[in-house]
Formats: C-alpha cells, structure tokens, sequence
C-alpha cells in the first residue's frame, strides 16, 4: 500500500512516549486494549505531549467509550473486524489514511507494492463497485448509487471476484488495495 515507509512500531506506551520526544508523530495509531486500563487518559496523555499528533484508536469499543476518546482528542475508534486479517489490513489501512491527510500525499512518492492483479482487467463498472465495497457500502447502497439493482451489482461482484481471484469481498478489497486499484 505504499506505507511501509512512513510507518513505525513501538512496543509499548513507553517507548511510544520516547518516540514522540525524539521526533513529531503524524499518527497514533493504538488498540484500544493497549490503552487500558485507561484509553481516554491515553488519549490525553499523547495529546498533552505531542499536540499535532493524531491518535486513532482500534479495536472493541463500546460506543460510550468511543465518544469519550473523541472527546479527549482522539481522530476517532476504528471498530476492526475478529478473524478475518484481510478486513483488519484494510481497516487498519483506511484509520491511517484518515488519521493523517498529509501521509495520503506523502505515498504518493513512496513504491507500491508489486501488483499480484497485472493480469486483472476490470471494466469501469466493477472498479466503481469495488470502490463503493472499499468504502464499506452494501451491494443495496453500490446499486443506488449507481442506479442499478442489487443482483447487477452481485453480477459485477461475481465477475470482479473472479479476475481478481477473490474468496470474498473483504479479500477483493485487500487485494485492490495492495495493488493500487483503490486508496
């Protein structure tokens, strides 16, 4: 995806407070287990020592406590997905793109990944609905959007899948992503 350059990882809350002393942090970006006992004090804590970082918080979280973290600076709580690692790498890849406007352009100039798709042709109709899955629409949502039934875009998805060589949509979506179909 182009952000194994401009990303780094810290063990711990220590060490991440050594990092943000050391150099300015565009992102923070933490599961909200790693947070506790306390993620609203974390949240406050990062943003007391390093004001322009964005803290980003992934993970189970209750909606109360999502709206608590906000509160206390943080961008925002990505609720990611159990189980399945190619929803996890797209969820975490999209709370970071959002977290920090600046890294979006900063990829620009930074390699993609290889393409494992050269071969993939998708017309203009699949990429507009592999686009609208990426953005975490239902096939009803893509349809409406592109004023079409469900089962045409279910037909599209079909297709789609087998070009890209996909088990599901989250593994369309991952692919598309690794290979700079979608951002």
């Amino acid at each position: 995806m182009g952000l194994a350059q401009a990303v780094k990882t810290v063990e711990g809350a220590a060490e991440l407070f050594v990092e943000l002393g050391r150099r300015q942090v565009d992102v923070v970006l933490v599961d909200v287990g790693l947070a506790a006992p306390d993620p609203v004090k974390f949240t406050k804590t990062v943003r007391a020592r390093s004001p322009r970082t964005g803290v980003l918080l992934s993970g189970a979280a209750d909606p109360r406590m999502a709206a608590m973290v906000v509160a206390a600076g943080a961008r925002g709580v990505v609720r990611t997905p159990s189980g399945n690692s190619d929803d996890l790498l797209v969820a975490l890849a999209q709370a970071i793109m959002f977290a920090s406007p600046a890294l979006v352009r900063t990829t620009e100039s930074v390699p993609k990944q290889r393409s494992k798709l050269k071969g993939a042709k998708l017309t203009e109709r699949e990429l507009q609905v592999l686009r609208g899955m990426s953005e975490g629409k239902s096939n009803a949502e893509i349809g409406r959007d592109l004023f079409v039934s469900e089962d045409t875009i279910k037909t599209h998805a079909r297709r789609m899948f087998r070009k890209l060589g996909a088990r599901d949509r989250a593994h369309a979506v991952a692919e598309a992503f690794r290979s700079g179909l979608v951002c």
